[in-house]
């Protein structure tokens, strides 16, 4: 059978998923809005938003590219995915928060029911590795807060930008969980992961690592425009919720993220929520550490 001839102007596909939170939105805005050239002129970018939940499951499937995932779902797509080394969520002195209308301390949870916006997520590995016993209901995230103060469950995991109104709703703080995680291994926390599909190969992969760089560094140039249009996923706190994270993080990925990662799919393995990770790559991207200083 004749080969198809391939149309001279044919674009490639190149798929691209993150969360609907403020961050996620910050990374990809120069990007999707054409404010960058990037190495991949062979490919049509198209990007999608959805819950990391479902981000997860899709990533199962390999449907995207580029996905975000929890950092503790990782190892179970290792096989298809690589990390990028930049668009990701760290968390130094805080985490998803576990808090509670009734109860104050882990050590009165256990047997209570915890409500999660997903598992496995960084937020219920995390719950059940500081609070063995609990027991998990999932909930969509944006409902925890209600389900709690309506008595609904027990206890819940904050995450995105519940993160910054849980106590105006007269809710306790149970536990940071990325404290908890800080004083146990003395890293940051890995919240969330930047993948970019092992089918795509190695150089095309670092062209997106790259585009990912300059289109963070683009928005880091243009902070009022890129803001003015993520608040209208941040819930009016858009500029709050970013700023929680280091920016440092966000363009590349620190040592100590990298040695966080290891022990975190370790520990993720011998809890039995992943398989063992024996070794994981991180895509580099090309542009130097002078272009990769920020404030």
């Amino acid at each position: 059978m004749q080969r198809q001839a391939v149309p001279e102007n044919y674009m490639r596909k190149l798929s691209i998923a993150y969360t609907p939170d403020s961050d996620d939105v910050f990374n990809y805005y120069a990007w999707e809005k054409g404010h960058i050239s990037t190495g991949l002129s062979d490919y049509e970018p198209s990007f999608h938003r959805n819950h990391i939940i479902d981000l997860n499951r899709d990533a199962l499937e390999e449907r995207f590219d580029v996905v975000a995932v929890s950092s503790v779902f990782y190892p179970q797509v290792a096989d298809k995915y690589w990390v990028l080394c930049v668009g990701n969520s760290v968390g130094r002195g805080f985490g998803p928060a576990l808090v509670s209308k009734k109860y104050k301390t882990p050590g009165e949870l256990a047997g209570k029911r915890v409500a999660v916006g997903g598992h496995p997520t960084t937020g219920s590995g995390l719950a059940l590795m500081f609070c063995p016993g609990i027991k998990l209901v999932e909930l969509p995230f944006d409902a925890i807060v209600d389900a709690i103060l309506n008595d609904e469950i027990d206890a819940g995991v904050m995450i995105h930008e519940e993160l910054l109104y849980y106590e105006e709703k007269g809710l306790n703080l149970v536990l940071d969980l990325g404290v908890a995680w800080n004083e146990d291994t003395g890293l940051p926390l890995p919240v969330g992961l930047n993948l970019v599909s092992k089918r795509l190969g190695m150089e095309t992969a670092r062209d997106v690592a790259t585009a990912c760089q300059d289109s963070l560094l683009w928005g880091v140039a243009h902070q009022d425009e890129v803001y003015a249009y993520a608040g209208g996923f941040g819930r009016g706190r858009a500029r709050d919720h970013v700023e929680m994270f280091r920016m440092d993080d966000f363009i590349r990925l620190p040592d100590d993220v990298r040695k966080a990662m290891r022990i975190m799919f370790d520990r993720i393995a011998a809890m039995g929520l992943g398989p063992k990770v024996k070794s994981f790559e991180i895509i580099e991207g090309r542009l130097g550490p002078e272009r990769l200083r920020v404030a």
